[in-house]
């Protein structure tokens, strides 16, 4: 189960750029999740790190804001490079002794799933959020995920991270506005656009 205190975030490339490659309504709701997850981070102190192409810049249009002006969050890697190629990056969340490993971001069939498998090896216990992983190419899906249950990574939706962050914070006023997160996720996920998020893209 994810725990709070063990838990940290990997988001890889999240840019806009990749939105414009879908239809306005999965785009809308993938900026929609992505902003979610970062609010329920920050509440549940939870950090969150950035993997990030070195042509990719302009931070203020990410999908997802570094918070922490007074600590290193965002790493570069050669696109050409894997995300862990990145020495500075494997240290610093090393040094957090979180073990619980959540990855996200574009696409799961290259970049998000080369970092996880070599997260393994890494030391962590890795999940994949697979509702803010899409597939650049859709027929590769379940490719992914069998990889992932070959190496032992796991994983899950964003409605299970934020329900389980949810129960295993002891703060009152946290936990609430972790409900509060969790509930709007399960209203999205009741809708049909979910199943492109969850299934197939």
């Amino acid at each position: 189960m994810a725990i709070p205190e063990n838990s940290q975030l990997l988001l890889v490339n999240p840019v806009p750029s990749y939105l414009n490659q879908l239809d306005d309504e999965l785009a809308g709701q993938m900026l929609e999740q992505f902003l979610r997850l970062s609010s329920a981070a920050d509440q549940a102190r939870v950090p969150r790190y950035f993997a990030v192409s070195q042509d990719i810049d302009k931070r203020e249009a990410w999908l997802s804001i570094p918070c922490e002006k007074n600590k290193p969050r965002v790493f570069h890697f050669g696109h050409d490079r894997p995300v862990w190629s990145n020495a500075d990056l494997i240290r610093a969340m090393l040094q957090e002794d979180r073990e619980q490993l959540f990855i996200c971001g574009f696409w799961l069939d290259d970049v998000v799933a080369a970092a996880a498998l070599e997260a393994q090896s890494l030391g962590f216990n890795t999940h994949v959020i697979v509702d803010l992983s899409l597939s650049f190419n859709p027929q590769t899906r379940q490719t992914s995920f069998d990889r992932f249950s070959q190496f032992g990574i796991v994983p899950i939706a964003l409605q299970n991270l934020l329900y389980e962050w949810m129960v295993k914070t002891e703060d009152d006023g946290c936990r609430k506005d972790l409900e509060t997160f969790w509930k709007e996720q399960k209203r999205l996920d009741r809708t049909p656009i979910c199943d492109r998020l969850n299934g197939s893209d």
